[in-house]
């Protein structure tokens, strides 16, 4: 089975990958910018073909007319397993950062979260199989070209692979406006997988139960309620940068034995 992914830059990101696994690039005819060079290029450097169509046939391939006048057809996305997980956490130097999404089903929200994860230094996200939303088109589009770099794993179990994480040595946050604790009292520098929770029901009470530390982003205005899922995320992965920027290097991260 092949997937759709659309738009520059997800496009793009794709094609600059050592192992590009795209089968082709369709560009809308009239298509213009600076950035089309680049495609050509890296497409013929890699073997890809390329071809040209109406608009129309391009936006009936995307599902969409947001595609920016080019798509490429690739293998379905392929997500990293839990043990693939614990392996990379284990040969990480740096202490780990992980994004735990507890069953987002709005394809903007993850592909933000996505984004915002990676451009954070996040090392991975991680999201349940079951009733949650999975990479599609929408998703990739969203991210901009960020699950081109940010490793994606899909897990039968959130709670209990957050359990392992624990046990490898890892601190569970999660985020949530209605406790009093609030990011900029809480030491985020170490060890972490930070939890956020669906559009409406926010952490799953197994997920909640898996954290040490549940924090809010304090409000100017109260009117506003909560920050969506995505906008949360990026709230709370910038305040753990910061402070990791502003930390003096420690100790080499190791998983207990």
């Amino acid at each position: 089975m092949t997937q759709i992914i659309y738009g520059r830059h997800p496009v793009l990101a794709a094609l600059r990958q050592a192992d590009c696994h795209l089968e082709e690039v369709v560009i809308a005819q009239g298509t213009q910018g600076h950035w089309l060079g680049e495609v050509r290029r890296l497409a013929r450097a890699l073997g890809v073909r390329v071809r040209e169509l109406e608009r129309p046939a391009l936006d009936r391939l995307a599902g969409t007319s947001h595609h920016q006048g080019i798509l490429a057809r690739r293998a379905t996305y392929a997500y990293k397993s839990e043990g693939e997980l614990l392996d990379m956490v284990s040969s990480l130097t740096a202490p780990p950062l992980l994004v735990a999404a507890d069953g987002l089903t709005d394809p903007m929200n993850l592909g933000n979260l996505s984004r915002s994860a990676l451009a954070a230094g996040a090392h991975g996200l991680i999201i349940p199989r079951e009733r949650a939303a999975g990479v599609t088109p929408a998703v990739l589009k969203a991210a901009a070209g960020a699950l081109e770099f940010l490793p994606l794993f899909r897990v039968t179990n959130l709670a209990d692979c957050l359990r392992r994480l624990k046990e490898a040595g890892l601190t569970i946050i999660g985020s949530d406006a209605r406790v009093a604790k609030n990011i900029y009292d809480a030491d985020l520098t170490g060890p972490l997988a930070l939890v956020i929770g669906s559009e409406d029901k926010g952490m799953r009470a197994r997920v909640r139960q898996q954290c040490d530390l549940v924090v809010a982003i304090p409000m100017a205005r109260q009117e506003v309620g909560s920050l969506n899922a995505a906008a949360a995320g990026a709230v709370v992965l910038f305040e753990i940068r910061r402070q990791r920027l502003g930390k003096v290097p420690s100790s080499k991260f190791q998983v207990p034995s």
